[in-house]
């Protein structure tokens, strides 16, 4: 099975994300643009995961959430990899600070590294797929898509939990189903400690 990690976002934010497209989605431009059901932030993309290795994962995304406690994000602006002059992707960002998020998501490179997942070669940027394009687009289309992004508000998207992802491809596309969700368990972790300091 094909496996990534990844945040899940409230329906709010999925809302606004959608209303934010919108008037591009009209357009005949060669982009598959992302269903509201798939919207989610990655963490780690895995690809192809037998079965063993999912246990293996789930187990380290366990000890990895153990570590954190629940925070909030702040789901804003826009932009394109590798830029507007030919993107590829389209995406929806996040407003500083992204400390926590940077720190999680280091940390669950390194628990994967641990159990045969290389680390990625390239930086870790917050985003949100909102599109991926196909082909050529008008002149002038990126440029357009950025000044419309562009401090552009999406809402709060609250960090609780981890989330194990399967991605089936069908005709219709990826379809995203959860494996395994895991709680940010750190605050309650560290009142349990605290207890049984004072106990």
């Amino acid at each position: 099975m094909r496996c990534f990690i990844g945040i899940g976002l409230p329906d709010t934010v999925r809302t606004c994300l959608v209303e934010a497209v919108r008037e591009f989605c009209r357009e005949r431009v060669p982009v598959s643009w992302t269903v509201p059901e798939n919207l989610h932030m990655t963490l780690k993309f895995l690809g192809e995961t037998n079965k063993k290795r999912v246990f293996d994962v789930e187990k380290g995304l366990a000890e990895a959430a153990a570590g954190f406690t629940a925070f909030s994000l702040k789901a804003a602006g826009g932009g394109m990899f590798p830029g507007p002059r030919d993107p590829r992707i389209l995406w929806a960002g996040f407003g500083e600070p992204l400390e926590l998020v940077e720190a999680l998501q280091q940390t669950i490179s390194n628990t994967m590294m641990l159990v045969g997942f290389p680390a990625e070669g390239r930086l870790f940027h917050p985003h949100v797929t909102i599109g991926r394009v196909k082909g050529t687009l008008p002149s002038g289309w990126g440029d357009r898509f950025l000044g419309h992004f562009t401090g552009r508000a999406f809402g709060i998207v609250p960090v609780s939990s981890i989330i194990l992802y399967e991605s089936r491809l069908s005709r219709g596309g990826a379809i995203y189903s959860v494996i395994r969700e895991f709680p940010l368990v750190g605050a309650l972790r560290n009142v349990e400690s605290k207890k049984e300091t004072t106990s």
